[in-house]
C-alpha cells in the first residue's frame, strides 16, 4: 500500500514537471514562428525599397532624383537593419529551445541511467543464487519457474534500456550540435548588425555631404558631376599606363593552372554585369575611352556580403573616396593568396576586416556598394598575379592598388 502511494506521488510528479517543460518549449516555437512572420514582412519591404532604388538609378541624373534615391537607400538600409535584430531575436529564442531541450533529455538519460543501474542490480542479486538454492527457496514449482522468467524478463530489458539510452544519447548530441551552430549564427549576426549601423550611418553622411556641397541646388549637381568626370577621366589613364607595364611582369607559368574553383567567387549569388577585357562597356569612350576593363563586375546591391574568393592576408585596404570622391575604387580590400594570385575587392559601402589580418575562403570581408566611380551598385572584382602588385599614390587620388591583372574567369 504504502510503495503504490509512493509510485503514484512519484508519477504525479513526472506528469507535472513533463508538462511544464513541453509547454515552455511551445511558446518558444510559437515566438519563433512570431519571428520568423516579421522576417518575412521586412523582406518584403526591402525588396520594395530596392525597387525605387533601381527606378532611380536607371532615371536621368538629376539632383532631385539623387536625393530621393539616397532617401529610398536610406529606408532599405534600416530595414536591413530591423531585418537582423530580427534574426537575432529568432537566433536567442532557437538557442533557448535547444538549452531547455538538452536539460530535458540530459534528465531523460540520468534517469534512463539509473532504472537500468536498478535492473542490473536485480540480475546481480537473482543470479548470485544457483539454481539449486533458487529451487529450494520456492515451495511451488510454478514459483520456481516464475523466478526464472522474471530473471529473463529482467536480462530483456536491459537490452531495450540500452536501446532507448544510445537514442537518447545521439539525440543530446544533436541538440548540442545545433546548440553550437546556433552560437555561432548569433555571433555572426551580432556582428552584422554592428556592420549594417556603419552602412546606414555612412549612407546618412553621404546624403547630407551632397546637400551641403550642392547647396541643394541642381545646378551646382551638374558641376559636380562635371568635375568628377573630368578627374576620373585622369585617374583611369593613369592605372591604365601602369597597369599596362605591370602586365609584362606576369609569369604564366608560375601561376595556379586555369581551371574552375581555383578562387571562390566573392558573392552567395554572382551575376556578372561587365565581363573582363574589351567589352562593349569598356570600349564606351565616355565611360573608359577605348580601355580594357581590368576585372568583372557583378551585380549586388548595397549592403550585399562579399566574400574572400580564397585563404589569404589582406595586403592593403583603402578608400579613394577621402580624396577624390566618385573618382576610382572607393573603398576597396587587396587580399593576397598563398598560390600566388591577389584578388581586389572595389566599390564597398563597409569594409570589415583589417590591413595584415588572414581571413579564410568564404569569409565575409566587407559589404558591397557604389562609393568611388560608379554607375550603380556593384561589387568590382580584379584578379592579379600577386608579385606584380603595387600598392603606390596616385597623382590625384592617394593610396591605389595596381597590378598585372588576370582574367577572373580562368579562375572562377
Amino acid at each position: 500500500m504504502r510503495s503504490r502511494f509512493w509510485i503514484s506521488l512519484f508519477g504525479i510528479w513526472i506528469l507535472l514537471f513533463g508538462i511544464s517543460g513541453a509547454a515552455t518549449v511551445d511558446e518558444l516555437k510559437e515566438s519563433i514562428q512570431e519571428r520568423e512572420g516579421q522576417i518575412s514582412e521586412i523582406e518584403a519591404e526591402i525588396e520594395e525599397y530596392q525597387r525605387q532604388i533601381d527606378v532611380k538609378v536607371a532615371e536621368v541624373g538629376t539632383l532631385k532624383n539623387e536625393i530621393l534615391r539616397l532617401e529610398a537607400l536610406l529606408k532599405k538600409l534600416n530595414a536591413e537593419i530591423r531585418l537582423t535584430q530580427s534574426k537575432i531575436q529568432a537566433s536567442q529564442l532557437t538557442l533557448e529551445k535547444l538549452n531547455i531541450e538538452i536539460g530535458d533529455k540530459s534528465e531523460e538519460i540520468e534517469e534512463q541511467k539509473e532504472a537500468l543501474g536498478e535492473i542490473l542490480r536485480s540480475i546481480y542479486e537473482s543470479e548470485s543464487e544457483s539454481l539449486v538454492e533458487i529451487l529450494l527457496k520456492h515451495r511451488a514449482l510454478s514459483d520456481f519457474f516464475g523466478n526464472l522468467r522474471q530473471i529473463e524478463n529482467l536480462e530483456a530489458a536491459v537490452g531495450k534500456d540500452l536501446e532507448v539510452l544510445k537514442t537518447l544519447k545521439k539525440e543530446l548530441e544533436e541538440r548540442e550540435a545545433q546548440e553550437l551552430a546556433a552560437k555561432k549564427k548569433l555571433d555572426d549576426l551580432s556582428l552584422e548588425l554592428k556592420d549594417r549601423r556603419a552602412i546606414e550611418e555612412a549612407g546618412r553622411q553621404n546624403k547630407n555631404q551632397l546637400l551641403k556641397i550642392t547647396k541643394n541646388k541642381e545646378a551646382e549637381y551638374q558641376k559636380l558631376l562635371r568635375e568628377r568626370e573630368k578627374q576620373r577621366a585622369s585617374i583611369i589613364e593613369e592605372i591604365r599606363e601602369i597597369e599596362d607595364e605591370l602586365r609584362l611582369l606576369i609569369d604564366p607559368s608560375s601561376l595556379p593552372a586555369p581551371r574552375p574553383g581555383v578562387l571562390a567567387w566573392p558573392l552567395a549569388a554572382p551575376k556578372i554585369t561587365q565581363g573582363f577585357g574589351r567589352t562593349d562597356f569598356a570600349l564606351n569612350t565616355d565611360v573608359y575611352g577605348e580601355k580594357n576593363h581590368n576585372g568583372i563586375d557583378l551585380k549586388a546591391s548595397i549592403g550585399t556580403p562579399i566574400l574572400s574568393a580564397e585563404d589569404g592576408v589582406v595586403k592593403a585596404a583603402g578608400n579613394s573616396d577621402l580624396i577624390c570622391p566618385g573618382g576610382s575604387y572607393g573603398k576597396w580590400i587587396l587580399i593576397e593568396h598563398p598560390n600566388r594570385l591577389a584578388t581586389l575587392y572595389a566599390h564597398l559601402s563597409h569594409i570589415r576586416i583589417l590591413t595584415d589580418s588572414n581571413v579564410a575562403r568564404g569569409d565575409i570581408i566587407g559589404y558591397s556598394g557604389d562609393t568611388g566611380y560608379t554607375t550603380g551598385p556593384h561589387l568590382h572584382f580584379t584578379v592579379y598575379d600577386a608579385r606584380t602588385v603595387q600598392i603606390k599614390p596616385s597623382r590625384v587620388c592617394g593610396l591605389l592598388p595596381y597590378g598585372g591583372y588576370l582574367d577572373p574567369m580562368v579562375y572562377l
